[in-house]
């Protein structure tokens, strides 16, 4: 999905509910933290396999990734909730290729927050459009947010499993 970003119109949301987003530039902790949310609030989605640490970083780039468009949103007395990274190294778009929010935090904008920022950030950073990938099927609603925030179809893939008996 993709959706067209403007500076004048795609501005900082302000933080509800005392919500705090820090990026993970400067603290490795905070980067293993993102991929532990990653790992969390991806689990049950179609195609997610668990990687540790250090394969998730190689899974992603992780040591060329900008860290500073890689986000974690934490509630006063709820802790780390949610996760947004992103990466700029495409041509044609910014890119969102992780955005979960913990699943008891689920249903209270946080998912909804995190896309604006992210909408805003690549908009002042000079981008016109900015994409993500998601499972049609998933249950969390993702495709239903995104639609809700202008994001539309940019092309479509079908994804078939056969699941084989081990026996032949």
């Amino acid at each position: 999905m993709t959706r067209p970003l403007s500076p004048a119109a795609d501005l900082p949301p302000a933080p509800a509910g005392g919500l705090v987003l820090r990026d993970c530039a400067a603290d490795e902790a905070d980067r293993r933290r993102a991929h532990a949310l990653v790992e969390e609030t991806f689990a049950a989605h179609f195609g997610h396999a668990h990687r540790t640490y250090e394969a998730w970083l190689d899974h992603i780039d992780g040591r060329r990734l900008d860290w500073s468009l890689v986000w974690i949103a934490s509630l006063p007395g709820g802790g780390d909730t949610a996760v947004l990274v992103t990466r700029d190294d495409r041509t044609s778009m910014g890119w969102i290729s992780h955005i979960g929010v913990r699943q008891e935090a689920r249903g209270r904008g946080i998912g909804a927050h995190l896309l604006r920022h992210g909408f805003a950030a690549y908009a002042a950073r000079g981008r016109d459009t900015l994409g993500l990938g998601v499972d049609t099927l998933n249950e969390t609603g993702a495709l239903a947010l995104y639609e809700a925030h202008g994001m539309a179809l940019h092309y479509a893939v079908d994804t078939w499993e056969l699941m084989l008996h081990p026996q032949g």
